[in-house]
């Protein structure tokens, strides 16, 4: 995954990037304490994805793989599942390791939408 740095206001602060050709905002804990990281390519970068299992489950409607942005730093990702242990779903061109409740029973092939309270971007 190629992560590009648009723009960042600093450490604990939000940042813009582009991975694989989408933006997303997200929470820069890679930029130093003392002043934001420049903009371009980020080597050894990569992006965690906090979700919100209780809000996430079983996909319903025909909703389109992907990423929305609902505010702030939270999105809400539809997809299917790909694999199960562990668990990743494909959401449109990223591929993310969830954390879903077991309880789901989830199997290859489902469609599932995923609450993200935020994507952190730190060192790989």
């Amino acid at each position: 995954m190629d992560v590009v740095l648009i723009r960042s206001e600093g450490r604990g602060g939000e940042a813009e990037v582009e991975v694989d050709g989408c933006a997303l905002a997200v929470v820069d804990e890679l930029s130093p304490a003392d002043r934001a990281s420049r903009p371009g390519p980020l080597a050894g970068a990569s992006l965690e994805v906090l979700t919100i299992a209780h809000l996430s489950g079983r996909a319903r409607g025909d909703e389109e793989p992907g990423l929305v942005r609902e505010w702030g730093w939270r999105y809400r990702g539809t997809g299917e599942v790909v694999s199960t242990d562990p668990l990743r779903a494909e959401l449109g061109p990223f591929t993310l390791s969830v954390d879903l409740p077991r309880d789901l029973e989830l199997a290859v092939g489902d469609r599932v939408t995923i609450a993200i309270d935020r994507i952190v971007l730190r060192r790989a």
